[in-house]
């Protein structure tokens, strides 16, 4: 029978299939046996409300904000639409509030700001701003550029220093990209520190991921800061701490400009 298979998917299909064919009381019996995750009381709670069941629905729903476990997008769109219809408009925003800073980003920060009035806004965004002032992932940079504080973004990015792997961190050095110009001392001290100790051993592989930083440095120094001899200077420098290192001066050759003529 299908009401005797207790794992998570098997149950799931079992559910679908009596609520197909109007078997009420199955449908509730397997559904009561798995309420853990937000999706669950969803489920059950559009159950409800498709039957006409209101208040059981609202029931279920408000349990599962209480109760449930991981995403909760679900529930909350099902309150938020019972909200508009409510015409409560203080509960709508509360929970689209929820629902933007639960994975916060620039687009649920946008999505958010959208359906505020002016008012509305001005309530919400010292609540945004102060999970902006917490330790974060680096997606929050983005939300600060847009907000056009540059001087924040810039504190944040010199405190890190320069990710060791840059593929994993494109939106903190997209970001420093954009202050180039606007500080560019200070992001040339930032790109530096990605170069770690230049005079010493290392792999081939490691040798080819300094020379995306070090291109990073020419770029500030000759086009950005505009000072060539400076740029001469640095890069003849650790060219010749490194003469003895073929690997190094390989990789270097392939990417940097001008290498061999320093």
């Amino acid at each position: 029978m299908l009401e005797g298979i207790h794992q998570n998917w098997p149950t799931r299909q079992a559910r679908e299939i009596y609520q197909k064919l109007g078997d009420r009381a199955k449908y509730l019996e397997l559904r009561h046996t798995q309420m853990k995750y937000g999706d669950d009381y969803h489920d059950l709670a559009t159950f409800y409300w498709d039957e006409g069941n209101r208040e059981q629905a609202l029931a279920i729903a408000e349990e599962g904000m209480k109760k449930g476990e991981g995403r909760m997008d679900g529930l909350r769109s099902f309150l938020s639409d019972r909200a508009i219809e409510d015409g409560n408009r203080e509960k709508y925003l509360a929970l689209q509030f929820e629902q933007a800073t639960q994975y916060l980003s620039l687009d649920t920060y946008n999505s958010f700001k959208n359906i505020c009035s002016v008012e509305e806004w001005s309530a919400f965004e010292p609540k945004i701003v102060e999970l902006l002032d917490k330790p974060s992932s680096r997606v929050y940079l983005k939300i600060r550029m847009h907000r056009e504080e540059y001087e924040e973004v810039l504190a944040i990015l010199l405190k890190r220093i320069y990710p060791v792997n840059g593929g994993e961190s494109g939106d903190e050095l997209t970001v420093a990209k954009e202050l180039e110009q606007r500080f560019p001392e200070q992001i040339l001290t930032y790109y530096l520190s990605g170069l770690r100790n230049l005079n010493s051993n290392a792999s081939r592989n490691e040798y080819a991921n300094r020379t995306e930083v070090v291109v990073k440095v020419r770029r500030m120094l000759v086009d950005v800061i505009k000072d060539e001899s400076r740029w001469k200077f640095f890069a003849g420098k650790i060219k010749g701490d490194n003469i003895r290192r073929p690997a190094f001066q390989e990789e270097f050759g392939k990417v940097i400009a001008g290498w061999g003529e320093l």
